[in-house]
């Protein structure tokens, strides 16, 4: 299997307005990621809101995900839960549908507090995929645990198949350096988050991609195709626009306002939550006017 490497677009949870799993939505937009031009597909993860997932709908989802891309990239699956037993059963299940890889932080609701819990989570999940690569997400509260970089670096020295990390933990940047300067052999690469917002600082840092949500996954294939052919003026442009809608986003309900933009782009019907009713004000959607004019240009899909 080639290495991971680029944009792996997180997919997001569709929702109407009851907060019910829109199914016709998620097809759509799994394989509208891959015609974005993303260089592999995540879901569920925080960006998909996976803690309001049921179990059910996390297996659906895993084997609809699979079977849309039709492997024409990788399919990460996240299987984070509250115990290692849920995680496990999921993993399971994810090697089953025929998943590429998987991705989980440790257990998220009552955090594990010793080094041994954590190793004997992250083997129990590489013996429920194994061969396939495990990916250790490593993220700040309240969700993550923040691991230490000496130690994430060492499970993957310990355990033949944790291969990837991605590196999330505040400051990200640093971190993401501290992992890489680690690493050996035993980590085939690092991928950063928080949506491509540093994009460039860790591209020169060293990280093999990263994992934003699938909002602009044209335009962050873009950027990061455009940086892989030594074209940093090129992609500064791009980034520089759509930090204009990015940081228009960031003064709204968060759900929301990315939803709005799926619904915008033809990929999502409605832009409902679960479990919250969250919506945009006419000061939120004339903000979103004026900012996704800008990047529209540059939109290919």
């Amino acid at each position: 299997m080639a290495r991971f490497r680029g944009i792996f677009s997180i997919a997001q949870s569709p929702f109407d307005e009851m907060g019910g799993f829109v199914w016709a939505d998620f097809e759509r937009e799994c394989d509208w990621i891959v015609r974005a031009g993303a260089h592999g597909l995540v879901w569920p993860v925080m960006a998909s809101e996976f803690t309001v997932l049921s179990t059910r709908e996390r297996v659906q989802g895993a084997k609809m995900a699979v079977e849309v891309v039709g492997g024409r990239i990788p399919v990460v699956i996240g299987v984070a839960d509250t115990s290692k037993d849920g995680a496990v059963y999921l993993a399971e299940e994810a090697a089953k549908a025929g998943a590429d890889a998987i991705i989980a932080m440790p257990p998220w609701a009552t955090h594990m507090n010793r080094n041994e819990l954590f190793e004997d989570y992250y083997r129990a999940l590489a013996a429920a995929v194994n061969p396939k690569p495990v990916i250790i997400q490593n993220c700040g509260p309240p969700l993550g645990s923040s691991l230490p970089g000496k130690f994430v670096v060492e499970l993957c020295q310990k355990i033949e198949n944790v291969s990837y990390l991605k590196e999330e933990k505040p400051v990200q940047g640093h971190s993401v350096s501290e992992v890489i300067a680690l690493a050996g052999p035993e980590v085939l690469g690092v991928f950063s988050g928080s949506g491509c917002k540093w994009i460039f600082t860790e591209y020169k840092r060293g990280v093999c991609g990263n994992m934003p949500a699938a909002t602009f996954t044209d335009i962050d294939a873009q950027i990061w195709n455009l940086l892989e052919a030594g074209k940093e003026a090129e992609a500064r442009k791009i980034h520089n626009t759509r930090l204009i809608l990015e940081n228009a986003l960031m003064s709204m309900p968060p759900r929301a306002a990315r939803k709005e933009i799926m619904v915008r782009r033809g990929v999502f019907s409605i832009a409902g939550g679960r479990n919250q009713l969250d919506a945009l004000d006419d000061i939120d959607r004339a903000e979103i006017d004026y900012a996704y004019a800008l990047l529209e240009p540059y939109f290919t899909v």
